[in-house]
């Protein structure tokens, strides 16, 4: 307990091993013993509770199956979550339920797989005082029920919450004030600070007002005064060693014993690594699929932004005759669909960026790693994308009269859904470098705006500066996705050229059929034109593809070096 920067949160972050101390040693590791509850709430908002803790239990491989279901239903009635378990969490598009219930959930979260060390970072934030002593007391029951031991930061309880917590460290600053009993508090204050407590008043809101220094502006002064309580303390204690030493050997004794185990016991579910893998991913894929079918931030509004370009396609571009004159149009058409569809996937940042606190809270648990997550979230991702893509396609391909033939709209469909693929694997990579929205949304989009600079359409591919070609070009999934639509549309077909006043014949583009008497030009001539004729479409499918896979690899790295 401590006043703001006391150094509560440090000390969680230094014992599971999420910070490294600075100096000093830390003689043990809690993190595979240990569930971390956080300050902020990471949850998915469309999820209901029974929903949220039933997949924090199914997830940690040390809850054995058949007790799932009794251990959530006892979590939920514990916790006081009874009446709202089928209510979703809540986004920003959707109300949900309290923020004091949201905290219980992710307490909740928690409590279901039976740590054998809870820590807690500000457990009753945002909790009115009953309902703090109410779920304070939820978790010691708990606690002493499984033998589990809990490690919790509080900042200024009243009375009722505080008398449920069996020792107390007193931080300011770093430094330890006072380390005991609990109810010892109050006999320190008078004997070791001599600052008796008053008759009804709070031992607790005492010894804040005493180490606070927040309102005190010279840093000597505040300096000298954090160093008298640490140096009451220490005299305290050497006055009183037997005391504390008993107090503090029953505790030490579990600790001891705790550590000499080997943590979680993942053999309750399965001992290959592989099928655990395997099982981990199976059940974020099925989260996922709940999550992104009911988050409109996810792909609902998306949906309906394909739908409404493909009915602006349809429109402005409906019926485009298959003239030399429209072959301008039908280029702006394919660029079109690349670049615009694929700079559409900034818009499923926001949803990504509450995912990614679920999954950094989950797997400082241990409860997966980064390979589950990225293989769940790449496959589940697919079928949604493709989802967006044919119904862009449906409308528009056909009215704009592009190639016809079922062959050619499949291909059409495949390379749009590789791009489209492509642009939101780089989003998530930007996102998960830089988790916060404003931020990843504007490098998100200036990438894609350098893509369209380079890809090969606004300025052709050889008047590009030959800096900017020889590898933004070559690395840019626009300049392949771009290139295959193209050639899907214009190889095998011809167009008709206008014929002048005094009879002849003009293309825009060189015609090689004006010299055979053919008054048209050929959509080989088109390619040629705009140096793409002896391109290999597998070959560029295979490119976008692998450049698809390579963003999904390095989503995969910054995962793993970036962990909060």
């Amino acid at each position: 307990m401590g006043p703001s920067g006391a150094g509560k949160s440090t000390i969680l972050d230094i014992l599971s091993k999420r910070t490294e101390a600075t100096h000093g040693t830390v003689h043990f590791k809690m993190r595979s013993l240990a569930s971390y509850v956080e300050q902020s709430d990471a949850l998915l908002g469309v999820l209901s509770v029974r929903e949220t803790i039933d997949f924090a239990a199914r997830l940690d491989p040390s809850v054995p199956r058949r007790v799932i279901r009794e251990r959530v239903e006892a979590t939920i009635a514990e916790l006081g979550l009874k009446d709202v378990e089928n209510n979703r969490i809540g986004n920003a598009v959707q109300r949900g339920i309290s923020g004091g219930q949201k905290r219980r959930v992710t307490i909740g979260s928690a409590l279901v797989t039976m740590p054998k060390i809870l820590l807690l970072d500000e457990p009753t934030s945002g909790l009115d005082s009953r309902t703090s002593r109410e779920v304070m007391a939820a978790i010691k029951c708990i606690a002493e029920r499984h033998k589990m031991i809990v490690v919790a930061t509080i900042h200024q309880p009243n009375w009722e919450t505080f008398a449920l917590f069996d020792r107390l460290l007193l931080l300011a600053h770093g430094h330890t004030v006072y380390f005991g009993p609990a109810a010892s508090l109050t006999k320190y204050l008078s004997d070791g600070l001599k600052h008796p407590v008053p008759v009804h008043a709070n031992p607790v809101d005492i010894a804040i007002d005493l180490i606070n220094t927040d309102f005190i502006a010279d840093p000597a002064e505040r300096a000298q005064h954090i160093e008298s309580l640490a140096s009451s303390w220490g005299e305290y204690t050497r006055t009183h060693t037997d005391e504390h030493r008993v107090s503090l050997s029953d505790n030490d004794h579990e600790m001891s014993r705790l550590m000499l185990t080997e943590g979680k016991d993942a053999s309750n579910r399965t001992c290959n690594p592989i099928r655990l893998a395997a099982s981990r991913t199976w059940i974020l894929m099925e989260r996922n699929v709940l999550n992104y079918s009911r988050n409109l931030l996810a792909y609902g509004v998306r949906i309906g932004m394909y739908l409404g370009m493909g009915v602006l396609l349809a429109t402005v571009w409906v019926n485009l005759a298959q003239t030399s004159a429209k072959v301008n149009d039908r280029l702006s058409v394919h660029f079109f669909a690349v670049a615009f569809l694929g700079f559409m996937s900034v818009a499923g940042i926001p949803a990504f960026l509450e995912e990614r606190q679920v999954f950094v809270r989950e797997r400082m648990n241990g409860l997966y790693g980064p390979g589950a997550y990225v293989l769940a979230n790449s496959i589940v991702t697919l079928p949604y994308l493709f989802i967006c893509v044919l119904l862009f396609s449906v409308i528009c391909y056909w009215s704009i009269g592009l190639n016809p033939g079922a062959v050619n709209f499949f291909r059409f469909l495949a390379i749009l859904n590789l791009a489209v693929y492509a642009a939101e694997s780089q989003s998530t990579v930007v996102a998960a470098i830089f988790p916060i929205f404003v931020a990843a949304l504007a490098i998100a989009a200036f990438l894609n705006g350098f893509w369209m600079s380079v890809g090969g359409y606004f300025i052709r591919t050889v008047n590009l500066p030959r800096f900017w070609y020889y590898w933004a070009h070559f690395i840019d999934y626009q300049t392949y996705a771009f290139d295959c639509l193209v050639y899907n549309d214009f190889k095998d077909i011809t167009l008709a050229c206008s014929t002048l006043a005094d009879g002849s014949c003009f293309c825009d583009y060189p015609s090689s059929l004006v010299s055979q008497g053919q008054c048209a030009l050929a959509g080989e001539d088109v390619l040629k034109a705009l140096g793409i004729s002896g391109i290999s479409f597998k070959l560029y499918t295979v490119i976008l593809l692998l450049i698809t896979l390579l963003y999904r690899f390095l989503f995969y790295v910054v995962l793993v070096f970036k962990k909060r």
